[in-house]
């Protein structure tokens, strides 16, 4: 009985299934299963289910990505959710079973079997389109199928590899390919993709939410990075680079806001995870568990670290511990811009569409709201007089605790973070709860950052390294660099990943490539100084550009007292689902896992 468990994980796709609800305008079931795929509309039609495949969700519609960025030192869930207890490591418990690896396996499958569906089935009308329209549908489904097992891989190393729809004796005999070998066989499909698209003249940008030789070209140098292949990643991006064909959004906090993804300045997004503007659901729950409780009707949740905030350079261009600007005793002034456009700290004001009903003097379907965890009082923008009060309780404050360091409640608690809140994805368009804010997949400045680094790794550092890299530190409003040796180029550039992607997903395949994984994902979870009188000192950092906070663990914020420790090697990859492995004896549990 046990064994056909399987089948729905890694068959998913014969259905075409999501909360996509748009999609079902689009019924599937007008031909047979034996004669389907037969012309150009069926063709398009199976397309859409390939791609509704590709929107991976947890709870509530938040994307699986947003989930993941807070299994890492990035960010922090709340106490005993599934990323949570990923991130804690050996003090979890991080089990076999959790639910963010059981389910991003299977999503991600199911979009590697509907891909696969798409592809075969195409067979059936070849002989009735033109050879450019089949390829350029085929095309977006071998880069979904890339999407799909660049992420398994990323996750679990060696997995089963499907070219076609497996039998069910098949799937229960299915053995590990390698990486490499998939990432060969990848690279060939992405190749034949890009071809497509060029014979189609497909443009840069089709729509945010679906592939083209742009993402194809993107993904064919992330593929690449996961082996270390710096060549194929530095001329996969060179070549989008010369292209012209995308750049910079000149306001980087429009990347983040539906209108601003929907104008899509100079193209700088090729992919994002999109949702439908015309129908109730889905809804994208980022902002949600992002708004703080200091706000009307919030869930807060998922929350920025003292790691990412550290990140982020003087206005100077230097380092927090090296940096003359900065000041720990008013540490949001004179930093990287990106600091503010990512993260709200105490002393920001914070703007939300909290709740639908107008309900004077402190929401007027926006709220204003200076973010205070230093006093019992919620700072809000009265309407009615024009000017901010102070509003008795707030569940933020850092004297709503327990053991003189853990706090209890909301966002900076037992449930919650160290003293910041997410500002990045808060679109004050939007209301919270319907949110259609689009999840940015790819976008151009990690071409840009993906070339520089392989550059940098194949010690090739030149004009082009640096023009790549202050395209980006410009936007931001950050010095120039100027070109060091290999060492310092290279935490360079990994500083610069962590505050340009912070919250978008990158971080675990980053640290994970970096081999640096354990070392960044162990110790105390800290944040803001207890006391703002008695400023907590400035951290130092390693060679690989990870904060040490033991001189000042003392004066800041635990969070719940919590010491990650991914110290055992078994944490560089996830775990299998076990129900995997019970239903095929062939398949090898990662080491460490059993």
């Amino acid at each position: 009985m046990k064994k056909y468990l399987i089948i729905p994980t890694l068959l998913a796709a014969f259905a075409i299934s999501s909360c996509n609800k748009f999609l079902d305008r689009k019924p599937l079931d007008a031909s047979s299963s034996s004669t389907f795929l037969s012309n150009q509309s069926e063709m398009e039609q199976g397309l859409v289910g390939t791609y509704a495949s590709a929107m991976w969700v947890i709870a509530n519609n938040t994307p699986m990505h947003y989930a993941i960025e807070s299994s890492t030192d990035m960010a922090i869930k709340r106490g005993g959710n599934a990323e949570d207890l990923i991130a804690m490591g050996d003090g979890g418990p991080f089990l076999v079973n959790n639910a963010i690896c059981i389910s991003a396996w299977n999503q991600a499958y199911k979009l590697v079997q509907r891909a696969n569906q798409q592809i075969v089935g195409m067979e059936n009308g070849k002989a009735n389109v033109t050879p450019v329209v089949y390829n350029r549908i085929k095309a977006e489904a071998q880069v979904l199928r890339a999407w799909g097992y660049f992420h398994l891989m990323t996750w679990f190393g060696d997995v089963p590899y499907y070219r076609a729809m497996p039998s069910v004796e098949e799937v229960l005999q299915a053995k590990r390919t390698p990486v490499a070998t998939i990432v060969a066989d990848m690279y060939k499909d992405l190749d034949e993709a890009v071809a497509a698209f060029d014979a189609a003249g497909t443009s840069a940008v089709q729509t945010i939410g679906r592939v083209n030789k742009g993402v194809a070209l993107g993904l064919k140098a992330k593929l690449a990075l996961l082996i270390k292949d710096f060549r194929t990643a530095a001329t996969a991006t060179k070549t989008l680079i010369d292209a012209g064909q995308y750049g910079l959004n000149p306001r980087f906090t429009d990347l983040f806001m539906l209108n601003g993804q929907s104008a899509n300045a100079n193209r700088e997004i090729l992919f994002a995870q999109t949702y439908p503007t015309d129908v109730n659901e889905p809804q994208n729950w980022m902002a949600v568990i992002g708004v703080p409780r200091q706000v009307t009707n919030s869930q807060s949740s998922l929350f920025p670290t003292q790691n990412l905030v550290d990140q982020f350079e003087g206005r100077d261009g230097l380092r927090i511990d090296a940096s003359t600007v900065y000041d720990p005793a008013n540490p949001r002034l004179n930093r990287d811009n990106r600091l503010k456009w990512s993260i709200y700290m105490p002393g920001d004001t914070m703007v939300h569409f909290a709740s639908k009903t107008a309900a004077l003097p402190y929401n007027n379907l926006r709220e204003r709201t200076v973010f205070n965890i230093y006093t019992n009082v919620r700072r809000k923008f009265n309407w009615s007089t024009g000017v901010y009060n102070d509003v008795a309780t707030n569940n933020d404050w850092i004297g709503a605790q327990a053991a003189g360091i853990q706090w209890q409640v909301s966002a900076t608690g037992n449930i919650g973070g160290v003293g910041y809140v997410w500002n990045k994805y808060n679109d004050s368009t939007q209301y919270t709860f319907e949110s259609r804010v689009g999840f940015v997949l790819m976008r151009y400045a990690d071409i840009l950052l993906t070339y520089a680094e392989a550059k940098i790794e194949l010690n090739e550092i030149d004009a082009t390294v640096l023009s790549a890299i202050n395209l980006v530190r410009a936007r931001a409003g950050q010095p120039a660099s100027v070109i060091g040796s290999q060492t310092a180029m290279r935490t360079l550039i990994r500083r610069e990943r962590a505050v340009e992607f912070a919250g978008e997903g990158l971080r675990l395949f980053d640290l994970r490539r970096w081999d640096i994984y354990a070392k960044a994902n162990s110790g105390p979870v800290v944040g803001l100084s207890l006391n703002p009188a008695v400023p907590a000192a400035r951290p130092t950092f390693d060679a690989d550009n990870i904060p040490n906070y033991t001189s000042s663990v003392n004066q800041r914020i635990r969070f719940r007292n919590q010491i990650r420790n991914n110290s055992n090697a078994k944490y560089k990859l996830w775990p299998i689902p076990q129900s995997e492995i019970d239903n095929n004896p062939n398949l090898i549990q990662n080491p460490g896992w059993n």
